[in-house]
């Protein structure tokens, strides 16, 4: 149901999960490496170095944008269920909030340690505080909703 205005605040928190597979979260750099970080890859920029991060280094960060996504699209679609669906959104919040902590927080942590980079945050760091804002907005009028439909019951 579009027409619904937390509809559209999970269709925003979709469209922004999916820009975020394209822009980077992060940039590292120290006198001699340069990395940048994706949903995605840790990519090194620095010719001739062999320090490489793999998969699993940003495989937390892959799985909870995706987790994201697929459980706001979830949402979108349980609209007739809205106490699964504050569930849904609740669950969702948390994810991002996981999320958040770990671009601030862990990955300047874990890459400091070992190369001693300072961290740029870039446009795609702040997507995720986007993100958990539109779901706040969605759980408080997918809330709003319910408190309306169980008043028009009172009253039948």
């Amino acid at each position: 149901m579009l027409q619904r205005i937390q509809t559209l605040f999970l269709l925003v928190v979709v469209v922004l999960g999916i820009v975020l597979f394209f822009v980077p979260i992060a940039s590292f750099l120290a006198e001699l490496y340069y990395f940048k970080l994706f949903v995605y890859e840790f990519r090194n920029l620095t010719p001739d170095t062999e320090i490489e991060f793999g998969l699993t280094a940003v495989l937390p960060l892959l799985v909870l944008n995706i987790g994201v996504i697929g459980l706001s699209a979830y949402s979108i679609s349980s609209f007739k269920n809205r106490i699964l669906q504050i569930r849904l959104v609740r669950f969702t919040m948390l994810l991002c909030m996981l999320m958040i902590v770990g671009i601030f927080v862990l990955y300047p942590n874990l890459i400091s340690a070992s190369t001693e980079a300072n961290s740029e945050f870039e446009a795609g760091a702040y997507l995720p505080i986007v993100n958990l804002l539109f779901l706040f907005l969605a759980n408080r009028y997918i809330l709003k909703d319910e408190k309306l439909i169980r008043s028009m019951d009172r009253l039948r």
